[in-house]
């Protein structure tokens, strides 16, 4: 099973889209900031989440990451993200680059025409990075968007879920009862 989360108009092919927003009838709707996938652990062999991360809350992020690197299968369940970087946009946007600057306002704040269709978390790979190891996701790489140099396209695979208390406490059971 593959997942194309936050889909918008763009539906893929061998995919269920998944969407918050039920007017444009995804297989899914599905809010994932507060919901779980209804998937189980270990099931899903691909997450593609395009363009759409920046429009979630960044307080949100840990638990849809979290969420994703849960349901996908170990070792080989890929997370494929892409995102405009922030850094590059506002680069472009200040020295209003080949004369566009509205064009480089969208990729700041969205293109604003429905609600929802604005960004509201400035992504940075280099902040990215560490919060996708937090949660277990491993082999993390990127490149920027053949021909849109300000977009990055990233991709990682589940691995082992750091340790962190409640784990420990687990494993320390799982070790006295054997």
């Amino acid at each position: 099973m593959k997942l194309n989360i936050g889909c918008g108009e763009t539906k893929l092919e061998g995919y269920i889209n998944i969407d918050i927003e039920e007017s444009i009838k995804p297989d899914l709707v599905l809010d994932v900031r507060k919901q779980n996938l209804p998937y189980e652990e270990n099931s899903i062999e691909r997450i593609v989440c395009i363009h759409n991360i920046e429009h979630i809350e960044h307080k949100y992020h840990p638990h849809i990451l979290a969420e994703f690197q849960r349901v996908l299968i170990p070792d080989e369940g890929e997370l494929i993200l892409a995102y405009p970087e922030f850094e590059k946009c506002v680069k472009n946007f200040l020295d209003n680059y080949k004369g566009l600057k509205d064009f480089w306002r969208a990729t700041l704040y969205g293109r604003q025409l429905y609600p929802g269709d604005y960004h509201v978390t400035p992504m940075i790979t280099e902040d990215l990075i560490p919060l996708l190891k937090d949660v277990g996701f491993a082999n993390i790489r990127y490149i920027p968007e053949i021909d849109q140099e300000f977009n990055t396209f990233l991709t990682c695979v589940k691995g082992v879920r750091p340790y962190n208390h409640e784990n420990l406490l687990n494993i320390e059971v799982f070790h006295k009862n054997f």
